[in-house]
């Protein structure tokens, strides 16, 4: 099957993010328990409001120190909120590889503090040609909405010759019904060796 772009999803694909180093650090200016911290985060409506780009910045960590009974300024809050990631250099890695030889895209269900944060620090948002947020597209994965807004930011290219990586299934599910190839990235898979499996090229 030809391949004509490849698209990524960014958390735990191309970066590794970890809650428990936002948790450890509000606990530290509120008299929550980091379990009562995540109970009241899961059960929050504007957290998915945020995601979608229904609600600013501001409001959100304004609205979040409240929830939280946050001691600190928002924007030391903000800062527990994005400093989570680390890069997955083998994964970045391979896709400085194809980068010279496909159009690369992401497409992560994501906010825009993370974002801004992510891009500020780390250089390799700069290999893709796209990149498809849900906060801007007002739609997370896995609506078709945010699908073909990739699709059409990769110039319109037929489903069927695109490439989709990602680690929940969900999201695979929705692009492989619309048509896209996919690689499930689950923990057992190695992604080289399932990139291989199409014969892209600049992987020798």
């Amino acid at each position: 099957m030809k391949i004509s772009a490849v698209c990524f999803d960014l958390g735990k694909v191309l970066l590794h993010f970890d809650w428990q180093i936002m948790l450890k650090r509000i606990a530290e200016k509120t008299p929550l328990s980091p379990e009562k911290i995540t109970r009241l985060l899961k059960e929050d409506p504007q957290i998915i409001a945020y995601e979608i780009g229904g609600i600013s910045s501001t409001k959100f960590f304004s609205h979040l120190k409240k929830l939280l009974h946050y001691k600190g300024t928002a924007k030391e809050l903000r800062a527990c909120f994005t400093e989570i990631f680390t890069p997955l250099s083998d994964h970045i890695a391979l896709a400085a590889q194809l980068a010279p030889h496909y159009p690369l895209a992401i497409i992560s269900n994501t906010n825009e503090a993370h974002i801004v944060h992510a891009e500020a620090t780390y250089s390799f948002f700069s290999l893709f040609h796209a990149r498809i947020y849900s906060h801007e597209i007002k739609a997370m994965k896995p609506r078709p909405e945010i699908y073909q807004a990739a699709l059409t930011a990769l110039g319109g290219i037929d489903p069927l010759e695109a490439l989709f990586i990602d680690d929940l299934e969900p999201n695979i599910l929705g692009a492989s019904q619309l048509g896209w190839q996919t690689i499930h990235l689950r923990p057992d898979v190695d992604l080289r060796q399932a990139l291989a499996s199409y014969e892209l090229k600049g992987l020798d």
